[in-house]
């Protein structure tokens, strides 16, 4: 059928202001918009006890709802949750899951050593509560996959002395890994840490082969940081790292725990250790986007932001 007259005007009139449209964006230089966009908290460690040294635990809750509020604002796809998110009781979820309800983003949770420390025998609870016990295998490790990247949620109190209850063959199992280190006079040999697992360990080798087969970028995110050195790494922080360099799909890992966060590259895979939020007066978090050649990390508060290129990729 043959367009009409009137018709025609109006397409060439839509062309044309399309192309000054397209014209005047690349001329302004604006940049292009993220793929998508997540956001980071870690270690909020609420608690109603009065402040110890640097840590505001009742403070906690307003600086969890400023990022929810922020996040809110925002619109990023999803949020990560990087462990320790209570301090001390089980009921203290009562006064910070709520918090998170707030928000408009799925909420994925990562398991913390003080997530585990919690009253005797309660420990199994912990799992439950942040829905871990219904994600992956059921033992707070599993994946998520969003626009061609693989997300990867490691659960850092797989071997742990505080996560179980007394006599527990986990806890025996971590005992023995702890002494080992300990006979070493590893600096990270220390109780307040944990470790991964051999299941969990082959998990992460076949979830790493099968992103990088399906040509996937991947993300990492755990409680405990593997990178910088020192005494708040996992135990076996160089078995995990070597998984992770090993694979050409890494991007990243993402951690808490350091309440003074940390960076270090390596193999080039960006370790970053964000700030906790249970310290001081000032919130930390940050809104991370997504481009084809970097991570755009974006601070808020104490957090500092970062640019984190992505190896092989190009501008």
């Amino acid at each position: 059928m043959t367009a009409s007259p009137r018709r025609t005007v109006i397409a060439s009139l839509a062309a044309a202001a399309g192309a000054w449209y397209l014209g005047a964006f690349a001329l302004s230089g604006a940049a292009p918009a993220p793929i998508f966009a997540f956001g980071l908290i870690a270690d909020v460690q609420y608690r109603d006890a009065a402040p110890s040294g640097t840590r505001f635990y009742r403070e906690s809750t307003a600086k969890l709802a400023e990022a929810v509020e922020r996040c809110n604002q925002l619109r990023p796809a999803f949020v990560v949750q990087l462990g320790d998110l209570i301090d001390g009781s089980l009921a203290s979820y009562d006064a910070v899951l709520p918090i998170l309800g707030r928000l408009r983003a799925p909420v994925y949770h990562v398991a913390g050593n003080h997530d585990g420390a919690v009253e005797p025998g309660l420990q199994p609870e912990v799992l439950r509560r942040l829905g871990l016990d219904r994600r992956g295998p059921g033992r707070g490790y599993y994946d998520f996959a969003r626009q061609g990247w693989r997300f990867v949620v490691l659960n850092g109190n797989d071997l742990s002395v505080i996560a179980y209850p007394e006599g527990s063959p986990e806890v025996a199992a971590a005992t023995a890994m702890l002494e080992k280190l300990k006979t070493r006079n590893a600096p990270n040999a220390q109780t307040w840490n944990g470790g991964v697992g051999a299941a969990q360990l082959a998990w992460l080798e076949r979830t790493l082969a099968r992103a990088a087969g399906a040509r996937e970028r991947v993300v990492v995110f755990c409680h405990f940081p593997v990178l910088p050195p020192g005494s708040a790494t996992l135990w076996n922080d160089r078995e995990v790292l070597a998984a992770l360099e090993a694979s050409p799909a890494v991007v990243a890992d993402f951690s808490g725990h350091e309440h003074r966060g940390g960076y270090a590259e390596q193999g080039g895979v960006h370790f970053v250790t964000l700030r906790g939020v249970v310290e001081g007066h000032d919130s930390a978090y940050a809104m991370v986007e997504v481009y084809a050649d970097r991570l755009e990390m974006k601070g808020f508060g104490r957090e500092p932001s970062r640019t984190l290129t992505i190896r092989g990729a190009s501008r």
